[in-house]
C-alpha cells in the first residue's frame, strides 16, 4: 500500500459574538499545529475575521473500516437499502438479498466481490462522474461490488466564520455554492461531513459503498469523511456539539443535552432556543449532517494554504498554499471538475 501524505486541515469561522469557544473543541490529538486566527473572504464576499485550525484528515479516535466484508463469513460496513429505505449491516443476509433482486455480488465459494485496488475504485469514480450507461461499466468499469478503498491522509485547508452571521434566508444544500473539497463542514475531530451519498447514482452499476460503523468512507479525492455523524452511529444521547458546519454555526448530536429529541428544527435541519444560539442537529434520516447554510460559508483548499477566498467554488478557495507528499495540492475534487458536487460520494 501507499505511503500515506500528511493531512493539514485549516478551517476559518467569521466575526459577531461567537456563541461557542471553537478552539476548546478540539482535541490536541487532531490538531497539527496551534489554533490561530486571521482575516479571510467568505461565500457573499465579505471580509472577516476566521479561524485557522489545522488537523490530520485521518481520525485520531476510532479505526476506519470495515466496509466490505471478504467473504460470506465476514460482517461488513452499513448500507441504507434504496428498495426498503432500512438500514443493512452489510452481510451473507444483505448480499443474498441482492442477489435475490437479481445482482451477482459474490462467488460460489462464498468471496465478495470489491473493488481490490485504486485502478478498480477510480474506476468507479470515472463511470458515476461521467454518466456510463451499466452496460459501458460491465464491460470497462465495476458492477456488481462493494466499493471500497483505505484512504490517503492529505492536506486540506478549510475555512469557516468565527463567528458565524445570518443570512436574510438560509440556503437549501442543493442550491449552496462550495468548493467540492469543501465537505459541509468539520467534525471536532479533524474528519470532514460531506453531502448524502448519491445512492441512485451508485446502485445504478449494482454498486454499495458503505459507511462504516463511525459512518464514514472513503471518497473520489481518496479522502475519508463521514456521511453520518458518529454520534449517530454510536446513539450518543448528549447532545454536544460534534463539529461545524461550513457557515460556522455549530452541529450538535442527535438529541438535545438532556436526552430529548430536537423540537421545531427548520428546513435546513437547524434551531435557536435556551440560549444556545443557532445550531444544526444530526440525524439518522436525511439530510444526516446539515440540509443547508443559515449563515454565508467558508471553504476547503487542498495544501497548506494561508488566504481564505470562499468565493472561489472551483476547488481553489485559497492562495499560497503548499502541497502535501502527493503533489502540489494533492488529488483533485470529490467530482474531478470544477463546481459543488451536492451529493459528492
Amino acid at each position: 500500500m501507499r505511503a500515506l501524505s500528511f493531512a493539514y486541515v485549516i478551517v476559518c469561522l467569521t466575526a459577531h459574538a461567537a456563541p461557542v469557544d471553537l478552539p476548546s473543541l478540539f482535541d490536541k490529538r487532531a490538531l497539527v499545529k496551534p489554533i490561530t486566527e486571521m482575516e479571510g473572504i467568505l461565500s457573499d464576499g465579505s471580509k472577516a475575521t476566521v479561524y485557522k485550525i489545522v488537523v490530520r484528515s485521518l481520525p485520531y479516535d476510532h479505526a476506519m473500516g470495515p466496509w466490505s466484508p471478504a467473504t460470506l463469513k465476514d460482517k461488513g460496513g452499513y448500507w441504507e437499502d434504496t428498495v426498503d429505505k432500512k438500514l443493512y449491516r452489510v452481510d451473507a443476509d444483505y448480499l443474498k438479498i441482492l442477489n435475490q433482486r437479481g445482482w451477482n455480488m459474490f462467488d460460489a465459494d462464498g468471496t465478495v466481490h470489491r473493488t481490490k485496488d485504486r485502478t478498480e475504485f477510480d474506476k468507479v469514480a470515472r463511470q458515476e462522474l461521467a454518466g456510463w450507461t451499466y452496460e459501458q461499466a460491465a464491460k470497462e468499469g465495476v458492477t456488481n461490488s462493494v466499493i471500497e478503498l483505505q484512504p490517503l491522509e492529505q492536506i486540506v485547508t478549510i475555512f469557516l466564520p468565527k463567528n458565524p452571521k445570518a443570512s436574510e434566508k438560509v440556503t437549501p444544500l442543493r442550491q449552496a455554492k462550495f468548493s467540492p473539497r469543501s465537505g459541509l463542514g468539520i467534525s471536532t475531530n479533524g474528519i470532514r461531513f460531506f453531502p448524502p451519498e448519491p445512492v441512485d447514482r451508485i446502485t445504478a452499476f449494482k454498486n454499495i459503498a458503505p459507511l462504516d460503523p463511525k459512518g464514514g468512507h472513503t471518497g473520489f479525492g481518496h479522502e475519508y469523511h463521514y456521511h453520518r455523524a458518529p454520534s449517530v452511529m454510536d446513539e450518543d444521547k448528549s447532545g454536544k456539539i460534534v463539529g461545524f458546519a461550513l457557515d460556522g454555526f455549530p452541529v450538535r448530536g442527535p438529541t438535545e443535552t438532556d436526552g430529548s429529541a430536537p423540537k421545531k428544527l427548520d428546513a435546513i435541519s437547524g434551531h435557536d432556543h435556551d440560549g444556545l444560539g443557532y445550531h444544526y442537529h444530526v440525524s439518522n434520516a436525511w439530510p444526516y449532517i446539515v440540509g443547508g447554510f443559515k449563515g454565508p460559508l467558508g471553504t476547503a483548499v487542498l495544501g497548506d494554504v494561508d488566504t481564505c477566498d470562499a468565493t472561489k467554488t472551483g476547488g481553489d478557495g485559497g492562495k499560497g498554499g503548499k502541497g502535501g507528499k502527493g503533489g502540489k495540492g494533492g488529488p483533485k475534487g470529490a467530482d474531478g471538475k470544477k463546481g459543488p458536487p451536492p451529493d459528492a460520494k
